[in-house]
C-alpha cells in the first residue's frame, strides 16, 4: 500500500466496477514452447514418434538443415498462442489490455478532440487520466473452450498460427479518473468499445463485449 494512500480519494475521485460479458476472446501470448510441442503432440494428432520424425525428416530435406534445426523449425511454424496463467490455473488477461481498449475506442470515437487544460489530444489524455486499478483480470475457467487455427504471412513465409479462445466470458474491473466525464461522453465510449473488442484477434471479430454493469464506487469500495 502506498504511504499516501490516504490521498486517493481525492488524486482519483471517481471509480467505477465494470463488467463486461464477451462472448467470445483469444488469447495471444505465446505459448512456452515445450508447452506447445506438447500441445501439438496430443491434439494436432502428431501423438506417435514416428509422425513427428515424418515431419522432422521433410524439413531437414527440403531446407538442408540438421534435426535439431528441423524440430525448431517444426515447433516453430505451428505455434500456439494463448492465455496466462493465475497460480491456481485460472486463464486470465491484463489489466493493461484493458486500458489499451479504453484508449483506442476513445481515439476512434474522438480522433480529433483536445481535453483539459493541457488541450491534449485524445491519444496523450486518456492514458494519463483513465486507469484500470487491476494488474490482473480473471476469465473465471482454468481451460480455454477451444483453438483456433489461421494462416499467417509475414516476411519469413506462411505459417498455422494456433489460437486458444474462452467462449461466454465476463470480466470484471475497477477503473479510476480524476476526470469528471459526462455520462455520456462515458457510454460513447463503451458504446465505440464494444465493437472495437478486446483481446487479440479482434480484426477477425473476436473480443466483442456487452457491458452489463457499470457502477459508481462509494468511499469504502474505493480502492
Amino acid at each position: 500500500m502506498s504511504v499516501f494512500e490516504k490521498y486517493r480519494p481525492r488524486a482519483y475521485p471517481h471509480q467505477f466496477h465494470i463488467a463486461l460479458h464477451i462472448a467470445r476472446i483469444a488469447g495471444g501470448i505465446p505459448t512456452d514452447p515445450k508447452v506447445a510441442e506438447g500441445w501439438l503432440k496430443t491434439k494436432l494428432g502428431i501423438d506417435k514418434d514416428d509422425r513427428l520424425r515424418e515431419m522432422v525428416a521433410e524439413v531437414m530435406l527440403e531446407r538442408g538443415v540438421s534435426a535439431d534445426e528441423a524440430v525448431e523449425a517444426v515447433t516453430n511454424n505451428k505455434s500456439l498462442n494463448g492465455f496466462k496463467r493465475l497460480p491456481d490455473g485460472e486463464l486470465c488477461i491484463e489489466g493493461r489490455q484493458l486500458k489499451a481498449a479504453i484508449k483506442e475506442a476513445a481515439n476512434v470515437r474522438w480522433p480529433k478532440d483536445r481535453w483539459g487544460p493541457s488541450n491534449k489530444g485524445t491519444l496523450a489524455y486518456w492514458p494519463e487520466h483513465v486507469f484500470v486499478q487491476e494488474d490482473v483480470l480473471g476469465l473465471g475457467v482454468r481451460q480455454p473452450s477451444g483453438v483456433n487455427q489461421r494462416f499467417v504471412h509475414t516476411w519469413r513465409g506462411s505459417a498455422i498460427q494456433y489460437e486458444e479462445y474462452v467462449d461466454d466470458v465476463t470480466v470484471r474491473a475497477t477503473i479510476a479518473t480524476d476526470v469528471e466525464f459526462t455520462d455520456e461522453q462515458w457510454g460513447l465510449l463503451w458504446l465505440t468499445g464494444e465493437q472495437q473488442g478486446l483481446g487479440a484477434s479482434r480484426s477477425q471479430g473476436y473480443g466483442r463485449y456487452k457491458v452489463t454493469a457499470w457502477e459508481p464506487l462509494t468511499g469504502k469500495e474505493k480502492r
